[in-house]
């Protein structure tokens, strides 16, 4: 686990320069502009972006109020207690609540002064924006993750062929393997963190965002879901048969296809091929075989749903 990285230095460093640009343009309260630097620094850009704008409409809003209440009531800790009590509820009414905490700080310093002039205001608009600028031009560099990203597509591709190979084996073994859950739970993280590192990727891309990655991920994850379908099954299967041992090669040559796109075209071609010499195999004999034989059929149309998922993506972003 990282405990520096671009993040902690940006918040460190804005802060630095927030509150030196303050004291260098004569800022009452400059500290307060390395705070809202503090919270505006965000996980990626259009974050970034969304709650600066937020921020600053709450601030306007909420010095709106204060400098009404603080007239009419005066300057007290019970009128500030309030300006709160009518704040609050109109930041959560219209969605701005980012902007709460930031503006409560600003409210202080009017209180603290015990006065309301054209020139206060004017600073407390200066400590938001200085702060709130700064965090956006700092937040502009987001380091490039498609190297972190090629990786966890290479993984995943990796531990779902393992694990389609293990079907194969059980295909024909009738046992489950050992480390069944440990790779379906380490296919799991993988992921979730791919899916992180997308939806970073995206909201850090401000003119050119593709639902491309997005999708792959979204596509990944549907496919997890039909593999644990298949490997539930193996809890119905009573006996092995020919079946069995046509369908276990089958996934071996799927398994081969995940990461290649060229042999998935190949490897649906194939399924019908499958599907085909099964037609002509003899009924079942047994209601044992019966059931077992529905089971296999079962499995394989999940196969072909898994296949088809790769399908449908790639018709859309070929």
């Amino acid at each position: 686990m990282k405990y520096i990285d671009h993040k902690v230095i940006k918040t460190a460093l804005g802060t630095f320069i927030s509150i030196y640009l303050a004291e260098l343009l004569g800022i009452k309260f400059g500290a307060t502009a390395g705070i809202v630097t503090i919270i505006s620094i965000q996980a990626t850009k259009k974050e970034s972006i969304k709650i600066a704008f937020e921020r600053f409409l709450a601030s306007l809003i909420g010095l709106f109020i204060a400098v009404i209440a603080f007239k009419i009531f005066g300057y007290s800790p019970f009128v500030f207690g309030i300006f709160i009590l009518i704040f609050m509820p109109v930041c959560l009414k219209l969605k701005l609540f980012q902007g709460f905490l930031c503006t409560v700080v600003l409210a202080t310093h009017i209180l603290s002064l015990q006065k309301i002039s054209v020139n206060i205001i004017r600073n407390e608009i200066y400590i938001l924006l200085l702060g709130i600028v700064v965090a956006l031009i700092l937040n502009m560099y987001m380091p490039n993750m498609g190297k972190e990203l090629e990786q966890k597509r290479k993984s995943v591709d990796i531990l779902m062929k393992t694990l389609l190979n293990y079907f194969g084996d059980v295909l024909i073994t009738g046992s489950v393997f050992v480390d069944e859950e440990t790779l379906f739970k380490e296919l799991k993280k993988e992921l979730d963190d791919m899916k992180e590192i997308v939806y970073k990727e995206y909201n850090n891309d401000l003119f050119d965002s593709s639902r491309k990655d997005i999708d792959f991920v979204q596509m990944k994850r549907n496919q997890y879901k039909i593999l644990i379908k298949m490997r539930n099954h193996f809890y119905r299967f009573y006996l092995s048969s020919e079946h069995a041992l046509i369908i276990s090669e089958f996934i071996r040559k799927v398994s081969d296809a995940i990461g290649v796109d060229k042999l998935y075209q190949e490897v649906l071609l194939e399924l019908e091929k499958v599907r085909e010499i099964f037609k002509n195999m003899p009924l079942p004999k047994s209601r044992v075989e019966f059931e077992s034989r529905a089971v296999l059929f079962q499995f394989l149309n999940d196969t072909e749903d898994f296949l088809e998922l790769k399908k449908e993506y790639m018709k859309k972003w070929r």
